[in-house]
C-alpha cells in the first residue's frame, strides 16, 4: 500500500525514539508486556476519551483530537508497532502472551482498516457524536472530588468550542467527497444539541440547562469555601456562555445547512466504493471472514428456528391463530406494558433492578469469576431520549471509583413491553454486559490493551447468550417472559437480514422496516428507530446474532466432546477468562480447553 506524503512525514516523526523495550534484557515475554504496556501508555496520552473512561486524571480539561492529522499520525504509529510486535520470538512466549501477540497483531490490522475508511464513517449521527459522547463524558465520567477537578471541567466547556469547530471541519470534508448522513438523522442530532441549550445561562425559562445542573450539583457537594465555590460557578457559567454553547450553535448551524443539501442515502453502497467498504465493516464487527450473501442466509435460517419455537409457545400463551396474531397481540394488549407515566417508568426501573439482584445472588451457578464491580439502572437523560436506543451499558471505571451504569430509555413504555423485561435486564446487566465487561476489568494478569479493548461480536454475543443462562436456572417467571426472550433474539436475527439488505442488496428504508413489521414483534416506532441505527452503524448490528451462535456452537461441541466432564462454569469461565476475543481466537480457546479434558 503507497503511504502519501503526510502519512511518511508521520511514520518519520514517530519513529525517533528507541523505547526502553528494546534495550533492557529480560525474557521475551516480559519484553513484549512492556512493549504492550508503553503503547497502550501512549495511547491513552494521545486520547482524551480514554483517559475519560479509564477515570484517569489526565486529559480531565480537554477533548479529543478530532482532526486529520492526528489520525494519519495514529495510523503511522500503528504500523511502527506492527513493525516492532514481528521482531518478537513467537517461537520463545508462553501460550498466554502468544495469544496476545496475536491480538495485538488483529487490533493493529483492524485499526488500519478502519483507518482506510474513516473518510464513510458518520462521526455525527443520532447513534454517536459530541452532542451524545460532551454531556455524557461530563455527567456520568467527570467526577468532581476536589477543585482541581472542578477547574478541569471549567477548561473542558470553554474547549467545547474548538473541538466542535474541528468535528465541523471534518463534516465538511466528508461532504465535500459526497458523504453525508443519511436525511433523516438532522432532525434528531439538532433535537439533541438544541435540548442541551434549554435552560440557563442559554435562556431566562428559571430551569438550569443540564450541564449547569450537573455541575452547580456537584460543586455543593465540594468541601471548599463558600467564595471559591462561587467563583467556580461563575466560571462555569462562563464556559458554557462562551465555550460551550458557541460550540453547539456552531454545530447546530452546520447541520441545517447539511439538511437542507443532503439526498436520499439508506445503504452505505451509495457511498465511494460502498461495496467494499460493506464488505470490511461487515467483518470487523463480526470478526469473522463472511460475506454479506452468508449472513443474509443465516438470518433468514434462524429467523425461521425462531418462529417455529414462537409458534410451539402459543398455547402456553393462551392466544390462538397465526404468528402475525401473537405479534398483534403482543403490541397491543395493555397488560403486556408498565402505564406511560411516571410510576410506570419508575416501576420498570425498579423490577429490572429486582431481575439482576436475583440472577447476582446466585451467579456462582454460572461462573466462578464474580466480579466486584456493581451495576445501578438509571433513565436515559431527557436530552437524548429521541434518539437513544432502548437500552445501553456503561463499563464501571478502572479506579473503581464508578459502577457499571445500564441506562434505560423510558421515553414510551411502549417500546418496553414487560415480556422482554428479563431478557433485557439479564443481557445488558448480569450476567450479560457488566458480567463480562467487570470480569474483564478484574483480570489483572492481562496486558492494559486487552482488559480495555473489545469485540462487538463477543461482547454482545455474549450478552445475548447470557439471555438463555437464565432459563436454564429457571428465572424466566412465565411463557411471556420466554416469549420475550425469543422475541429479543429474533429481533438480533432479524438484524441479519436487514442489515445486510440495506447494506448489499440496496433495501430502501420503508422496505427494511417493511419486513420488520411483518417478520418480528416489536412494534413499528421501534422498527423506525431500529432500521435508522442499522444504516448509521452498517455491520454492527450483525455481530450480536453472530457472536451468540458462536457462543452457542462451541458449547455444544465441548459438551459433546467432554460428555460428563463438561462443567457450565468452567465453560464460561474460559469464555471469559481471557477478556474479549475475536470468535476465532475464541473458538481455538475453547478447542485447547477441550483438548485439556475441561480444565481450567
Amino acid at each position: 500500500m503507497r503511504l502519501t506524503r503526510r502519512e511518511l512525514l508521520a511514520t518519520a516523526a514517530v519513529a525517533a525514539a528507541a523505547p526502553a523495550w528494546g534495550r533492557i534484557q529480560q525474557s521475551e515475554g516480559a519484553r513484549l508486556n512492556q512493549f504492550f504496556e508503553e503503547v497502550f501508555s501512549r495511547d491513552v496520552a494521545r486520547n482524551a476519551g480514554m483517559q475519560s473512561s479509564l477515570g484517569t486524571q489526565q486529559g480531565k480539561d480537554r477533548w479529543p483530537d478530532v482532526t486529520d492529522a492526528h489520525a494519519v499520525e495514529g495510523a503511522a504509529l500503528v504500523r511502527q508497532d506492527l513493525a516492532a510486535l514481528r521482531r518478537f520470538d513467537l517461537d520463545e512466549l508462553n501460550e498466554q502472551d502468544r495469544l496476545s501477540y496475536h491480538l495485538f497483531e488483529y487490533d493493529g490490522e483492524q485499526s488500519l482498516t478502519a483507518f482506510r475508511w474513516r473518510g464513510n464513517r458518520y462521526p455525527v449521527c443520532q447513534m454517536r457524536g459530541p452532542q451524545r459522547s460532551i454531556p455524557q463524558t461530563l455527567i456520568n465520567e467527570h467526577l468532581i472530588a476536589t477543585r482541581a477537578d472542578a477547574e478541569a471541567y471549567v477548561a473542558r466547556l470553554h474547549a467545547v468550542k474548538p473541538f466542535l469547530a474541528d468535528v465541523v471541519a471534518g463534516l465538511e470534508r466528508q461532504a465535500a467527497n459526497g458523504v453525508r448522513p443519511p436525511a433523516f438523522s438532522y432532525p434528531l442530532v439538532i433535537g439533541n444539541c438544541e435540548k442541551l441549550l434549554i435552560g440557563a445561562p442559554f435562556d431566562a425559562s428559571g430551569a438550569d440547562s443540564p450541564i449547569l445542573a450537573d455541575f452547580r450539583t456537584k460543586l455543593a457537594k465540594l468541601d471548599i469555601p463558600g467564595p471559591a465555590r462561587a467563583k467556580l460557578l461563575h466560571d462555569g457559567i462562563a464556559g458554557l456562555r462562551n465555550g460551550f454553547g458557541p460550540g453547539f450553535r456552531l454545530l447546530i448551524g452546520h447541520l441545517r445547512k447539511g439538511e437542507r443539501e443532503v439526498t436520499r442515502n439508506d445503504g452505505v453502497w451509495h457511498l465511494p466504493d460502498g461495496d467494499a467498504y460493506y464488505a470490511d465493516a461487515l467483518q470487523m464487527e463480526t470478526t469473522l471472514p463472511t460475506t454479506p450473501a452468508e449472513v443474509h442466509r443465516i438470518g433468514l435460517e434462524e429467523v425461521g428456528r425462531l418462529h417455529a419455537e414462537m409458534k410451539a409457545l402459543m398455547p402456553k400463551l393462551g392466544v390462538s391463530g397465526s404468528l402475525a396474531d401473537l405479534f398483534a397481540h403482543a403490541r397491543a394488549s395493555a397488560d403486556l406494558y408498565y402505564p406511560d407515566t411516571p410510576d410506570g417508568r419508575s416501576a420498570y426501573l425498579e423490577a429490572m433492578r429486582s431481575k439482576i439482584a436475583a440472577v447476582s445472588a446466585r451467579l456462582g451457578e454460572l461462573t466462578n469469576r464474580v466480579p466486584k464491580a456493581e451495576v445501578i439502572v438509571k433513565p436515559v437523560e431527557p436530552w437524548l431520549e429521541a434518539s437513544a436506543g432502548t437500552a445501553g451499558y456503561f463499563a464501571p471505571s478502572a479506579d473503581g471509583s464508578r459502577p457499571g451504569i445500564l441506562y434505560v430509555n423510558t421515553v414510551t413504555m411502549k417500546n418496553l413491553p414487560i415480556f422482554e423485561l428479563s431478557a433485557l435486564s439479564y443481557h445488558e446487566g448480569v450476567p450479560g454486559h457488566h458480567l463480562e465487561k467487570a470480569v474483564t476489568r478484574e483480570l489483572g494478569h492481562l496486558p492494559r490493551f486487552r482488559q480495555y479493548g473489545g469485540y462487538t461480536a463477543f461482547s454482545e454475543g455474549w450478552a445475548l447468550y447470557a439471555e438463555q443462562l437464565p432459563l436454564e436456572m429457571g428465572l424466566y417467571s412465565d411463557p411471556w417472559q420466554e416469549f420475550g426472550r425469543l422475541s429479543m433474539e429474533l429481533m438480533r436475527a432479524g438484524r441479519l437480514v436487514v442489515d445486510t439488505g440495506l447494506h448489499a442488496l440496496r433495501w430502501s428504508r420503508e422496505q427494511a422496516i417493511a419486513w420488520l413489521d411483518e417478520n418480528i414483534s416489536s412494534n413499528h416506532r421501534d422498527n423506525v428507530t431500529s432500521v435508522q441505527r442499522y444504516i448509521v452503524t452498517p455491520g454492527q448490528a450483525t455481530a450480536y446474532e453472530m457472536g451468540k451462535l458462536k457462543l452457542v456452537a462451541l458449547r455444544d461441541r465441548a459438551k459433546a466432546k467432554l460428555g460428563s466432564r463438561f462443567d457450565l462454569r468452567r465453560f464460561n469461565d474460559v469464555a471469559l477468562g481471557s477478556g474479549p476475543l475475536p470468535l476465532p481466537m475464541l473458538d481455538a480457546n475453547v478447542e485447547n480447553w477441550i483438548a485439556r479434558g475441561g480444565i481450567s
